[in-house]
């Protein structure tokens, strides 16, 4: 196995004779099979090692195992550094603060002692979890990627030698060369998606097929070469487009609305991996295509809001992506005939014409489903948005009600008053709150002639 990883890593040049390179090192059995093979490799190149470990605390017996590593790495004259987590409430969120306090220590380490190289133990099984993972849980195309064998890491590089073996391969040597390890009692839990993943999903894979792991490792590269296309393609278009400003972003409409939809759908996911992403902010696939619905449409003036205050601003042909002001502008939507838009991630609103009927998109098509025919007695475009204060709502010729009040009467709770959607004519007149109010403007008279049908679908 030494010289299959040693070759490996020769080919790829992921280190230098004489070069420092850092370990991290865990205690578990594919960190201390890479603290053997470096070992072995330092004595050939002539590389100075150094080993990173974090005690997360989250076990009791942590505190023993760092101190064995400690004193291995003593006997071995290796270079040891360690950092314990004392984050008080580990609970929340675990697996993610706990590789994030990781990465920051391995990163401080490379600066502070002039490190240029980072390796760490992870496997061809790792890969292949991270991948289901980000399947199951749903991911832009670029991040299906999965574990990169090499990237940029703080002052240097990352490297992963061991994504070209399993876990199983790992185990055998460890055996066979008689390699102290430690077992994480919390990896059999099936508390975290990666477990279950490693526990249920993965072995019944590998038996279905022998070459599962390697597939998986074609699949991670062919969306690596498929990105690097795509980018081929989004990023002039990006750099002409996409201006920073003091407050985020302008983004020019007029020449993205005249491309594909799969380079609209491309460059907004590029746009958004670039800006917000790397702020924390999720956005979904389904809010892509919500955006696009909305950047499409031939009103003027919409706006979408995303987490953390993110708001898109669309203003005649450019629209800005930048933090919500204090005076806020809601969600805002307009329709004519056949047009259609994503309210949110759990709801849809098409408007179709007498004579067209208007196909909802495949992923609403089970979803409940509500309507309102629209009779020519009331103007377009329609304009969809969330209630305001002062709202009235016409219930008879001569009878309005302040919408506060029918959804109190209603004992509606103050968090769906709140996302309940107020539909209103060319008039600024309110003809429908979906799920809770109709106005008499709505009710076709014999004479009316029906020109329109609105459907509103939710998924409940």
């Amino acid at each position: 196995m030494f010289q299959e990883f040693y070759d490996h890593c020769k080919r790829n040049e992921y280190w230098l004779p004489n070069q420092k390179i850092l370990l991290a090192v865990s205690g578990g059995v594919d960190s201390m099979v890479l603290l053997e093979l470096m070992q072995t490799v330092a004595q050939k190149d002539h590389l100075e090692l150094a080993v990173a470990h974090i005690d997360h605390q989250l076990r009791v017996e942590s505190k023993t195992e760092a101190a064995y590593l400690k004193s291995y790495c003593q006997k071995k004259e290796i270079s040891y550094y360690s950092k314990v987590w004392e984050q008080l409430d580990k609970t929340k969120n675990t697996e993610a603060r706990a590789r994030k306090f990781r990465y920051d220590f391995f990163s401080e380490l490379m600066a502070q002692e002039e490190i240029p190289t980072l390796l760490t133990a992870h496997h061809s099984d790792d890969q292949a979890e991270t991948i289901l993972m980000k399947l199951t849980r749903g991911s832009a195309l670029a991040n299906l990627v999965g574990i990169r064998e090499r990237q940029s890491f703080g002052n240097g590089k990352l490297i992963r030698p061991f994504l070209i073996f399993p876990k199983e391969r790992l185990e055998q040597f460890a055996k066979e060369s008689e390699i102290v390890y430690f077992e994480d009692s919390s990896n059999q839990s099936d508390t975290y998606m990666r477990n279950r993943l490693r526990h249920q999903v993965v072995p019944v894979l590998k038996k279905e097929n022998a070459k599962f792991l390697q597939h998986v490792a074609d699949f991670s590269e062919q969306i690596t070469l498929a990105d690097e296309i795509i980018q081929l393609v989004i990023e002039p278009k990006y750099d002409k487009w996409v201006k920073k400003t003091t407050k985020g972003w302008l983004v020019q409409l007029s020449e993205l609305k005249q491309e594909k939809r799969s380079v609209q759908t491309f460059f907004l996911m590029s746009l958004f991996q670039r800006t917000i992403v790397p702020e924390g902010v999720a956005v979904s696939r389904m809010q892509i295509e919500q955006l696009l619905l909305l950047l499409n449409q031939p009103a003027p003036q919409l706006s979408m809001d995303f987490e953390q205050g993110w708001q898109v601003m669309k203003e005649y042909n450019t629209f800005y992506l930048k933090k919500n002001e204090l005076t806020q502008r809601e969600n805002l939507f307009q329709l004519n005939g056949n047009d259609h838009v994503f309210l949110s991630e759990k709801e849809w609103l098409g408007m179709e014409t007498a004579g067209k009927k208007i196909e909802p998109p495949e992923s609403v098509k089970d979803w409940t489903e509500i309507s309102l025919l629209i009779t020519e007695q009331t103007p377009l475009p329609i304009t969809v948005r969330h209630r305001q204060d002062g709202d009235r709502i016409s219930l008879t010729p001569s009878l309005t009600k302040r919408l506060n009040r029918l959804f109190i009467d209603q004992k509606i709770p103050n968090l769906i008053r709140d996302q309940a959607w107020v539909i209103l004519s060319a008039e600024d007149k309110i003809i429908w709150v979906p799920k809770f109010a109709n106005s008499y403007l709505s009710i076709p008279k014999e004479t009316d002639k029906i020109l329109y049908r609105l459907l509103y679908k939710i998924k409940e």
